[in-house]
């Protein structure tokens, strides 16, 4: 189709309205976005007999086998079927060669493409014609259908499968907007990242990761293309690496590691190349370096791979220095043969969490998947139109907010944050030094009581000591850039830590503890936050532990600085661990929030009163004497409306659904002005676009980090230095873990990284003497655990879990006896 890029551009954005007003009125989507061809041709590269079945299924009923050559032609429609057996077609019409009677099956036939269950390359049945010349796509058909042309210039749309495309476009009974949101949801913590910065790698790769890396020398300048830029390490000889996660299917055919002999000390020397599962790596090939010829060269590390390795480990053994630099790396492999969301996807198991769908067969809500995805690939295609890059400090359209859930999905929205950030961010100004009382702060933490004014908390030493020291100063406006890992040193009075970034961490942690304790009965050492009604309930299904701003407190320049430490987390690699509810963080992104399902994660109880009173009978609303009167957040009572002595006036049951609507207005703003300071803290650190692209649940866990602390997730993110993994120690460390709860795992992440939360990587060492069943020792500034032996895996899990509680002022980076 020979149609301008502008007006596919316009034509897409047309489509996407009327996709969003679909969405939001509950009607079917557009035709066109759900198109499904009427023909679809294929024929055999060689000679071969193939089965059809009734059903999309190896078990089910097999209608014949038929005999294939490179003359034969089968007819399908353009509907494909996937599941756990693989991708599958329904074949219309046979045509064993040009001359011979064609076979026609009245119900559909249906033939297996390929099996998604092998693990080596296997080449489909039959190869679409499709495949080798231009035919009708959706998208085109979409375009075609929007763009604004006179009706005899636009271009003849192929007849659809007419029942496919119903089948698409039927909305499920009693199917929401809340549904939709529920599928994307579901979909997008299964989804791998679509990663730009990977280059032209990308087809092949989800993510790339480095042990360490040098400032402005990280792991994208391994896919830039450019022959100026490298990667370089930053850590111990022969403790390197490079981590490829392959996308699913993939079978890499050509692995190269592209070397420059100007490097000189930086050159490696020996390559380990391990593959396998994150946890299960098994050494395919080592290679030496032989330095006699200068220059650049590619480095062949991997040759002729016969099956999938879900993770590629380049280990770098040998160097001529300390550190490493590698300039890029190449490889070509198989396509990429995953089947996405399959229809075993939706089955049961991975409903669970989604209660509201479970009441619909893995069908339906697979051909909704479909609907959906294609949906996404319109909206990214124009989400640099709907969120101008060009001028990122005013709003997106008003039409993203109904669909801000379906961002999770997108794969264009992260590379436009990068270009928002990177175009607002600052030059790290001269590192401030702040001298930090913690024991004092402890004292102030006990008893606040004491002291009304919070001068000893840490969050008030840190706010004092960062302000600007004269005139001259400017203050720090927080906007570093993402390897900028130290925004300010911390000199701790009486005690033994030289902070080269494990201080500062600490400080981080101890103000998020002063603001949000995690203990819930005893004193609240800040005046910022309280207690949301939630944790004095005892409902298992409401939000137990957060906390809201003080609508009594306003002191609103403390609430913009830690918006502003918010907005830094978000930009950087630290966590600010608030607990807060979904409604405060779906204001500070500016969704729009609702009574039922966001006020109910601050007081489920009040949710409930109010909604049953609303519906209440007269006969059991005049059974108890109610008053114009509510209870705030903070506890205190507000009179709606008054007699002349000031008193609550009574309520009456005509007067019952004016009183609701008054509550629900005063307690959904009752504290709107902490969180517009928030807010404002935030903006001044992240552009307003960023917050219009982000869904509430992405800002919480930038700020806060992952909440959930897995065996797995640990895993990934640890790294041995001079321990092997299956080093009994280690094994007493996984066997201790395993047996730890959530509170014990951040714990300890706290004691070896200053970290209470992922992500943060944690490097494993031996202990520093011969002790049996000491306690372990930590270096939060290098986030190393030195890790001693111990007798059993008993006395380890106890020693490990003593020390995470007990040990967090305690650390190695200083002898106290040195001079």
């Amino acid at each position: 189709m020979n149609i301008p890029a502008a007006r596919c551009k316009l034509a897409r954005i047309r489509c996407l309205q009327d996709c969003i007003k679909c969405l939001q009125e509950l009607k079917p989507l557009p035709e066109s976005l759900c198109y499904v061809s009427g023909k679809v041709v294929y024929y055999s590269p060689r000679k071969t007999t193939l089965k059809l079945y009734e059903e999309a299924d190896v078990k089910s009923k097999k209608i014949c086998d038929i005999s294939c050559t490179v003359e034969s032609r089968l007819y399908a429609s353009g509907e494909e079927h996937c599941n756990s057996s693989g991708k599958w077609i329904a074949v219309k019409k046979f045509l064993a060669s040009t001359t011979a009677e064609p076979i026609i099956y009245k119900n559909d036939a249906w033939l297996l493409l390929y099996s998604s269950r092998s693990s080596t390359e296997e080449a489909p049945a039959v190869v679409s014609i499709a495949d080798l010349q231009s035919q009708q796509t959706w998208e085109d058909v979409v375009v075609e259908t929007y763009s604004l042309k006179i009706p005899k210039y636009k271009t003849k749309i192929e007849p659809p499968d007419e029942e496919a495309v119903s089948r698409l476009r039927s909305l499920p009974p009693g199917w929401t907007l809340e549904h939709d949101v529920a599928m994307v949801k579901l979909m997008s913590q299964h989804l791998p990242p679509d990663n730009e910065q990977l280059g032209t790698i990308k087809t092949y790769v989800e993510s790339i990761d480095v042990s360490s890396f040098c400032e402005d020398d990280g792991p994208e300048n391994l896919t830039d293309g450019s022959e100026d830029t490298f990667w370089e390490s930053d850590g111990n000889q022969g403790q390197h690496w490079i981590q490829l996660r392959m996308k699913k299917g993939t079978v890499i055919k050509k692995l190269y590691c592209t070397v420059d002999g100007s490097d000189d000390n930086y050159l490696p020397s020996r390559f380990v190349v391990q593959g396998g599962e994150q946890d299960n790596l098994k050494i395919i090939n080592t290679v030496h370096i032989d330095w006699s010829i200068a220059g650049r060269q590619d480095i062949l590390l991997l040759d002729g791979a016969t099956e999938h390795y879900s993770v590629i480990m380049i280990r770098i053994k040998e160097s001529g220095g300390i550190d490493t630099r590698i300039r890029g790396i190449k490889l070509t492999s198989t396509e990429e043969r995953s089947l996405g969301f399959d229809r075993d996807f939706f089955a049961h198991d991975n409903l669970v969490r989604y209660p509201i769908l479970e009441g619909y067969s893995p069908d339906q809500l697979y051909r909704r998947s479909i609907v959906l995805q294609r949906f996404i690939t319109i909206l990214d295609s124009v989400l640099n139109l709907m969120v101008p890059s060009w001028q990122y400090s005013v709003g997106s359209y008003k039409c993203l907010e109904i669909i801000r859930q379906f961002l999770r999905m997108s794969k264009k929205k992260q590379s436009l944050i990068d270009i928002f950030l990177k175009a607002t961010v600052s030059e790290p100004p001269e590192k401030p030094i702040v001298y930090v009382n913690r024991r004092s702060a402890m004292e102030h933490r006990c008893n606040p009581s004491l002291d009304p004014q919070c001068k000893q908390s840490v969050f008030i030493q840190l706010y004092e000591g960062l302000k600007p020291r004269d005139r001259l100063s400017k203050p720090l406006d927080y906007r570093f850039p993402a390897n900028y890992e130290q925004w300010w040193e911390c000199k701790f009075l009486s005690e033994g830590i030289i902070d080269q970034g494990g201080g500062f961490r600490d400080s981080l942690s101890d103000l998020a503890e002063e603001l949000c304790p995690t203990t819930t009965d005893g004193p609240i050492p800040l005046p910022y936050f309280i207690r949301a009604p939630n944790q004095g309930q005892d409902d298992p299904t409401a939000s137990s532990d957060v906390y809201i701003p003080n609508p009594a407190c306003s002191d609103f320049e403390k609430y913009e600085w830690i918006g502003q430490l918010m907005g830094a987390c978000f930009r950087g690699r630290e966590n600010l661990i608030l607990s807060l509810p979904r409604f405060v963080w779906k204001k500070l992104v500016g969704e729009s929030v609702s009574w039922t399902p966001d006020f109910t994660s601050v007081d489920a109880a009040e949710v409930y009163m109010v909604n049953e009173l609303e519906t209440m009978e007269e006969k059991m609303f005049n059974a108890v004497t109610r008053h114009w009167s509510m209870l705030l957040s903070d506890g205190n009572m507000a009179f709606l409306r008054i007699d002349e002595d000031g008193n609550p006036l009574p309520l009456s049951f005509e007067d019952r659904k004016e009183y609701c609507e008054k509550v629900r207005e005063m307690r959904m703003t009752e504290f709107d002005e902490q969180i517009a300071a928030l807010r404002c803290g935030l903006m001044k650190n992240l552009p307003i676009a960023v917050l219009d692209l982000l869904p509430w649940q992405e800002l919480e866990t930038k700020v806060c980090g992952e909440p959930n602390i897995t065996i797995e997730a640990l895993r990934k993110t640890t790294h041995y230095d001079d321990l092997e993994e299956d080093d009994i120690r280690v094994k007493y460390l996984w066997e201790a873990l395993k047996k730890f709860s959530n509170e014990d795992r951040s714990r300890f992440l706290r004691f070896v990284t200053g970290r209470r939360r992922l992500p943060a990587p944690l490097y494993i060492s031996s202990g520093k003497g011969d002790a049996i069943d000491s306690l372990p020792e930590s270096s939060t500034c290098g986030n190393m655990l030195y890790l001693p032996y111990y007798s059993s895996a008993k006395v380890a899990e106890e020693k490990i879990r003593y020390a995470a509680y007990n040990c967090i002022a305690i650390d190695t980076d200083m002898n106290p006896w040195e001079d």
